[in-house]
């Protein structure tokens, strides 16, 4: 058993060795998906759907609540570019009509837009258009922080004993909801905070996401009252969407699909897709090769993921592209 630590453009390093991907979680049985080498890119097939994610929590009830999701699934997907929402030809459609309005528009983002990576999936979108609440930052930063007690991490082992070396790594380390707090919305929120415009809350932040939501939308209200400007909240929250007809705040709703259909994806996509899996799940597995998220050791370097080796040959053949890779790098020379 061999590991080594990685950053996600390195993933590619791995996947160049493989024929096909076969993706999968440790503690389930059968694959996530497929994925193969197709022209310019990648060629995808979804295996595991909402019904096979419901069976597989089944068996892990006591413990179901920090296992991966048919949400969380469908999350990383859209995080990652691969999966988009289903009225994405009405959303741009509404982005040229708001282009022949004379005064300024501007998009306020709800907390969900950030685990979706909306902003970096949407580079034709001006960050300085967007409007962040501040109680938008401070559910993801209250979010951040919580870690497994070692009791948490015995009652995993004991609902898996024969994972005891995957759920290991997790001790100390992020919960799930943790997870995709550190890795998905706050590293989106830093992509734009120094360009956007940060709106005051009118109410302190609450643990009670009804009046979280109820102080974003109040919020932007209130901005559009003081600003020649017309606010637009994009959110994938039916209840918000409702509070902003009731509020009279302009609004759009992101619908995501119930059932992902998607056949291919470019290279930075798939790359982006085993990252997020990875830090999201805990740990995934490619052809029996384990990616992990979260690890004993890990520091503060939220790009790093270590990767495991059964194998002493696979090791030393990716050891050795590897090291070629980075060599290459440093020249300043693409391979």
């Amino acid at each position: 058993m061999n590991d080594v630590i990685i950053r996600e453009d390195e993933l590619q390093v791995l996947l160049n060795s493989l024929d096909e991907v076969r993706v999968s979680y440790p503690l389930y049985k059968g694959d996530l998906l497929v994925a193969r080498p197709e022209g310019m890119g990648f060629r995808l097939e979804l295996l595991a759907s909402r019904e096979a994610f419901h069976a597989w929590l089944l068996e892990y009830a006591p413990i179901a609540r920090e296992l991966p999701s048919y949400s969380d699934f469908q999350e990383c997907m859209l995080a990652s570019g691969i999966v988009d929402y289903t009225n994405r030809a009405a959303f741009d459609e509404m982005l040229t009509s708001y282009e022949q309005l004379k005064k300024a528009v501007f998009f306020g983002l709800d907390t969900n837009l950030f685990y979706h990576c909306f902003v970096t999936n949407n580079p034709e979108i001006n960050h300085a258009s967007y409007l962040i609440v501040d109680t938008v930052r401070d559910e993801i930063t209250y979010a951040i922080n919580r870690k497994y007690p070692a009791k948490m991490i015995e009652e995993m082992m004991a609902c898996a004993p024969d994972h005891r070396d995957f759920i290991g790594e997790l001790e100390n380390k992020r919960m799930k909801r943790s997870r995709k707090a550190a890795y998905l919305a706050l590293k989106e929120y830093r992509t734009i905070r120094d360009r956007a415009t940060a709106i005051p809350s009118l109410a302190p932040h609450s643990h009670l996401s009804e009046e979280n939501d109820r102080n974003i939308v109040r919020a932007l209200r209130k901005f559009e009252e003081e600003r020649y400007a017309l606010p637009v909240l994009l959110t994938s929250d039916v209840y918000m969407a409702d509070l902003c007809m009731a509020e009279g705040l302009e609004y759009f709703y992101l619908d995501r699909p119930y059932i992902m259909e998607v056949t291919s994806c470019t290279p930075p996509a798939f790359r982006r897709l085993l990252f997020n899996l990875a830090v999201v799940f805990g740990f995934i597995q490619c052809n029996g090769i384990t990616i992990f998220g979260e690890y004993g050791g890990k520091g503060n370097n939220l790009e790093e993921l270590k990767v495991r080796f059964q194998d002493d040959e696979r090791y030393h053949d990716f050891s050795r592209e590897l090291g070629i890779c980075r060599q290459l790098l440093v020249l300043g020379i693409s391979r």
